[in-house]
């Protein structure tokens, strides 16, 4: 009964982050290319030091700017308490990119753990 459990979530799971890999890497693309604006207030909500971070111009970087938001993405649920917003679609966006990304991580890992 809990495997077949398992197996539901899992998959469930997988589902979703083959759904998400497209809007994911349009997001992806958009944040690194676009304009910085949008990395600038994804800065502003969940970096520990926006003046430390921004300092460095190097950081403005395409590669650097979509590194940045992966591990927004990923370490969210720990570090969303440093949100000053109150905006409903800013916390949807982060948790749907959060969930994709650890979706990416888990699912294989799982799948490699019940061989």
């Amino acid at each position: 009964m809990l495997e077949g459990i398992r197996i539901v979530l899992t998959g469930v799971w997988a589902i979703y982050a083959i759904l998400w890999a497209l809007p994911g890497t349009i997001i992806g693309a958009v944040l690194g290319l676009g304009d910085s604006k949008r990395i600038v207030y994804i800065d502003t909500q969940l970096s520990k030091d926006v003046k430390k971070l921004h300092a460095n111009f190097a950081c403005m970087m395409p590669y650097k700017i979509m590194n940045r938001f992966m591990i927004y993405s990923i370490t969210f649920p720990f570090i969303k308490h440093r949100m000053t917003t109150k905006s409903l679609k800013f916390k949807l966006f982060m948790w749907l990119n959060c969930i994709g990304f650890w979706g990416w991580i888990l699912v294989p890992t799982l799948k490699l753990i019940t061989k």
